[in-house]
């Protein structure tokens, strides 16, 4: 019997509902997102949302928590290795990897870039954001960076990022440049993309 039939039909809804949540928060951010319009999207009635989530706040950081402590724990890992360099030459695959499985997060990551982070989900990712960065920081540490500084690295960084990220949200532009039917989310374009990471991220280590 496969994983997904071993669920239980209270955690398939919830699964839905995280699905349905993350396309409309990343659509309409969180203050224009409400929880009857994702109920809609999942085919029940709004009250049913809370027997699995105590509500929109609740919602929101279960569907970044869903998404980005992966992608933490990846670099987490990268430090722990026995290589340390190959394992981070090689974590832009896995965090391309990782946001593939939820290519949405990119649009909700550069919507909180670009928010003022007063509200409560721009709060919320703002904090997961701030992981994020300061673990990527963390892991250039690691690997070793003599004779740059700390913004050099900080420029790394935020390169690295959009590279990643900027990928998931160019579907509009790639399709202009190419066959109209080509997806980015197909697996060999994927893996193109990988591919390209880590010649750049080699020629930085080697820089």
């Amino acid at each position: 019997m496969s994983q997904a039939n071993r669920k239980s039909k209270g955690a398939l809804t919830a699964e839905k509902i995280l699905d349905a949540a993350e396309s409309l928060f990343a659509q309409r951010g969180y203050e224009g997102t409400s929880l009857r319009e994702i109920a809609s999207q999942v085919g029940i009635h709004e009250p049913g949302i809370y027997n699995h989530f105590k509500g929109k706040q609740a919602l929101y950081a279960a569907v970044l928590d869903r998404a980005l402590r992966p992608m933490l724990e990846a670099m987490r890992e990268s430090i722990e290795r026995p290589e340390p360099r190959e394992a981070y030459a090689a974590l832009p695959g896995v965090m391309t990897d990782r946001l593939a499985a939820h290519p949405r997060m990119a649009a909700l990551f550069h919507q909180a870039l670009q928010s003022d982070g007063e509200s409560v989900g721009g709060r919320l990712i703002q904090e997961w954001l701030d992981r994020l960065f300061s673990q990527g920081m963390a892991t250039l540490d690691a690997v070793g960076s003599e004779g740059l500084d700390r913004q050099d690295l900080a420029i790394r960084m935020i390169a690295m990022f959009n590279l990643t990220t900027g990928y998931f949200m160019s579907q509009r532009i790639f399709s202009g440049l190419v066959d109209d039917d080509d997806d980015l989310a197909d697996p060999v374009n994927i893996a193109r993309q990988k591919k390209l990471l880590r010649q750049l991220v080699g020629s930085v280590l080697n820089d």
